[in-house]
C-alpha cells in the first residue's frame, strides 16, 4: 500500500504580496484585486491591456484604471503595451523564510525622492472619499487651513499621504495645522513635510506634537537668538539658522548673554556676524563645561586669552586661541552644523 499527499487545488498556487491584504485590501476595488490576481497568476508572462480585460470581462479603461491602481503602488510595472508584476520586497522567494525579523528591521529605510511620488488617479480618490468619512472631513479643515479650495492635484496630494505613506489623518492635521501657524502652508510645503515624516516615522498623533513642539522651539529659538544679535529677520529662517538656535538654547543651555558674548566676540575677531564662527566659539565653552558670563571670567583668569594690536592674518589653517583653548577656526568654518556629534 502506498500513500500520497492529497493536495487537490493547491497543487497549483502562487503568492500574493502580504502588503495586499495588510494594507491595500480594504481600498482597492473588486476589478483591482481581480486585475492584479489575474496578472500573478500569469506572472511568467507579460499580458497586455487588452487581454487582461477580455479576461476580466471589464472595458479597457476599467482595465486600465484597476491596473494603474498597483502600478502608483509598485506591484506592477508597464513595459510597452504589456503588464509585468514588480518584483519586490514584500514578495516572498525561497530564501524569504530565512531573514530574520531583526535582521530586516536593522535594513535602512531609504529616503523617498519627492519627484517620483505618484498620486492616485482621480477614480480612486473618489471612491476613498465617500468611503473614508474621516479622510473627508480632513479636506474640509485643510481648506479652512489653506483658506482656499483644494484642487484636484491638492486632494491627491493628501490622499497620497494618507494611503501611500501612511500618515492617519489626525497626523496630516497636525503637519498642516504647524505650517499654517508659520506661515508656510502650502501643499508643496504638507507634501514635503510629509514624506519627511512617513521617511523618519513620525506616523502617531504623539509623535506628532512631539515634532511640531521641537519645530516651534527651533522657530522660536532663532526669533531670540536674531533679537540677541540684532540680526533683522526678512522671510522665514534657514533649516541652519533654526538648528543652531536651538542647539544654543536646549541642547548646550546657554543663556542670553552667553550667545551675546559669543556674537560680540565673533564681530571683533571676524569684523562680521559668522553663525559658524559663532557656534564654534559656543561649542567650546560647552565642551569645557563653562556656561555662564562668571564661569568664562574665571576660566580666562587662570588662562588668560590671547590678544594683539596688530590685525590678526587669516591665512588658511591658522590656529587662534578662544578662552585659553586653541583650535582650527577653518575647520569649524568648513564644518557643517550635521557634521558635530550630539554631546
Amino acid at each position: 500500500m502506498s500513500y500520497r499527499i492529497n493536495l487537490g487545488a493547491w497543487g497549483g498556487i502562487f503568492a500574493v504580496p502580504n502588503c495586499v491584504v495588510d494594507k491595500y485590501i480594504k481600498l482597492s476595488s473588486e476589478a483591482q484585486i481581480k486585475a492584479l490576481l489575474y496578472l500573478l497568476r500569469h506572472n511568467d508572462s507579460a499580458v497586455s491591456s487588452t487581454q487582461l480585460a477580455e479576461a476580466l470581462k471589464i472595458s479597457g479603461e476599467e482595465a486600465d484604471n484597476a491596473v494603474y491602481f498597483w502600478i502608483e503602488r509598485g506591484l506592477i510595472v508597464r513595459s510597452d503595451s504589456e503588464l509585468i508584476p514588480q518584483q519586490t520586497a514584500d514578495i516572498p522567494d525561497a530564501n524569504s523564510s530565512g531573514i530574520s525579523a531583526e535582521r530586516k528591521k536593522e535594513e535602512k529605510k531609504p529616503r523617498t525622492i519627492i519627484s517620483r511620488a505618484h498620486r492616485p488617479d482621480p477614480v480612486f480618490v473618489s471612491k476613498i472619499l465617500q468611503e473614508d468619512k474621516m479622510l473627508s472631513g480632513l479636506m474640509q479643515n485643510i481648506q479652512a487651513d489653506l483658506n482656499k479650495p483644494l484642487s484636484p492635484g491638492d486632494v491627491s496630494t493628501v490622499v497620497m499621504l494618507y494611503t501611500t505613506f501612511g500618515l492617519p489623518c489626525e497626523v496630516i492635521a497636525i503637519l498642516v495645522g504647524y505650517l499654517s501657524t508659520v506661515g508656510d502652508a502650502n501643499m508643496r510645503s504638507i507634501e514635503r513635510m510629509g514624506i519627511k515624516w512617513s521617511d523618519e516615522g513620525i506616523n502617531t498623533f504623539d509623535k506628532a506634537n512631539e515634532e511640531t513642539d521641537r519645530l516651534k522651539k527651533s522657530h522660536d529659538a532663532w526669533g531670540t537668538v536674531s533679537s540677541l544679535m540684532g540680526i533683522r529677520n526678512v522671510g522665514k529662517p534657514t533649516k541652519s539658522q533654526t538648528e543652531h538656535a536651538y542647539r544654543w538654547l536646549y541642547t548646550w543651555g546657554f543663556n542670553d548673554e552667553m550667545i551675546t558674548e559669543a556674537y560680540e566676540r565673533c564681530v571683533n575677531t571676524k569684523g562680521e556676524y559668522n553663525i559658524r564662527y559663532i557656534n564654534a566659539i559656543l561649542q567650546k565653552w560647552h565642551e569645557r563645561g563653562i556656561n555662564s558670563l562668571d564661569a568664562l571670567n574665571e576660566a580666562e583668569a587662570v588662562s588668560p586669552r590671547k590678544t594683539s594690536t596688530k590685525k590678526t592674518q587669516h591665512t588658511k589653517g591658522s590656529v587662534f586661541s578662544v578662552e585659553g583653548a586653541s583650535f582650527d577656526v577653518k575647520k569649524y568654518e568648513n564644518k557643517s552644523l550635521f557634521d558635530d556629534q550630539e554631546k
